[in-house]
């Protein structure tokens, strides 16, 4: 396990607790909205924010289930945890879940956003949309169709390039929802942070 790797670890740690609410049923994730006509660039129209330090293209050329290390996983959801890969049909998405603690944790590669978080920031009238704090320097947004995070469910998008992002979901169960650090849109974010950390480890 590399150094990085290794500090996120010690990181997500603390914020298994937390996660060890999310919903195990796979496909409670919600589904990147199809993708429309691509501007040129991210920022063409959209208002998305260019990214500063983009990772190398092809980096979402992967299997998604190759997101979150073992050891990420172990953090996130408190227990070892084999991930369940699938095509939606516009992203290669992987998903994990403890049933014996009823968690689980969704990974989206969104293969049909050609303007990376551009396609996120046009459609950012049409739903649930919220900026948030930067994940390791790269633009990240809560967003859906809804705002459904008073019901324990949220979605993020980042972008890790002009042309790339991808989705991480979190969704907490109702016994957890409005509890301290049960945010499902922050556990979505630092599930989002783990994703980085293995992209950028593997750039």
């Amino acid at each position: 396990m590399t150094t990085r790797i290794r500090r996120a670890v010690l990181g997500l740690a603390a914020s298994a607790l937390a996660l060890s609410a999310c919903s195990s049923t796979p496909g409670t994730a919600q589904t990147p909205p199809t993708a429309g006509p691509s501007p040129t660039t991210s920022t063409a129209g959209s208002g998305a924010p260019k990214v500063a330090n983009p990772l190398p293209a092809g980096t979402l050329d992967r299997d998604p289930c190759s997101t979150l290390t073992a050891a990420q996983v172990n953090a996130l959801l408190g227990a070892s945890a084999t991930g369940e890969p699938q095509d939606t049909g516009v992203a290669k998405m992987c998903h994990w879940a403890n049933l014996d603690r009823g968690s689980g944790i969704s990974v989206q590669l969104v293969y049909a956003w050609k303007d990376g978080l551009g396609h996120v920031y046009a459609k950012k009238n049409e739903g649930f949309f919220k900026e948030l704090e930067p994940v390791q320097g790269y633009p990240t947004v809560a967003y859906g169709p809804s705002d459904d995070s008073s019901t324990g469910r949220c979605g993020v998008a980042i972008g890790i390039s002009d042309t790339m992002a991808f989705e991480a979901d979190a969704t907490i169960s109702r016994s957890n929802v409005g509890k301290p650090g049960s945010d499902p849109c922050e556990a979505a974010r630092r599930i989002g942070d783990a994703v980085v950390t293995t992209l950028k480890a593997g750039a």
